[in-house]
């Protein structure tokens, strides 16, 4: 019983800080979308605080993006890559939109670029030159492909999330003039 209370204070807590900001949310908030009686200390028997409820949000939800990318064998195209990169995103989009709100307040922040940004690009840059050593795309900078990659892929999902088909370009052609571009 402990751990679906505790599961389902964080669920509350992600939903809240997404949509009304850290700052906006007090504990008996937290209860209430819980399922618990506001004011009674209950969130207080799993936490011991807002900001201890917003660092296990954040740990959980790294956590989840990382077992997403371990979970995901290389694919043996980049269009395949790159889909499933923005359907990363897409699974991301809470931690995305804290981060957002919340800026460099969230804790834990340097994991959290490590791991949204440095560690994917990272990987990225050395899945391209696993393909440029094959000779299965053109040899260049891989880093510099990979961060290219990255913010475009990111830009993209941006405008998606905000504005549907940017130019009103779907993500297939999206996704097939990237992988052009890159070399394949």
């Amino acid at each position: 019983m402990g751990s679906d209370t505790r599961t389902r204070i964080l669920d509350a807590a992600l939903a809240q800080f997404v949509s009304r900001g850290v700052d906006s949310v007090a504990v008996t908030d937290l209860e209430r979308a819980a399922g618990l009686s506001p004011g009674s200390g209950s969130f207080y028997r799993h936490f011991r605080s807002k900001r201890d409820v917003l660092a296990a949000v954040v740990a959980r939800e790294i956590g989840r993006a990382e077992a997403r990318r371990s979970s995901i064998e290389p694919a043996a195209d980049l269009k395949t890559e790159y889909t499933r990169a923005l359907d990363a995103l897409i699974a991301m989009r809470p931690l995305i939109a804290m981060l957002v709100r919340e800026g460099t307040a969230l804790p834990d922040i340097d994991r959290i670029y490590q791991v949204l940004a440095d560690g994917g690009a990272r990987i990225d840059a050395d899945d391209l030159r696993a393909r440029m050593t094959a000779g299965v795309i053109p040899q260049r900078d891989p880093d510099g492909v990979a961060t290219a990659v990255m913010m475009s892929i990111v830009g993209y999902h941006l405008a998606e999330q905000f504005f549907g088909n940017p130019v009103g370009v779907d993500r297939d052609r999206f996704v097939k003039a990237l992988a052009s571009l890159v070399g394949t």
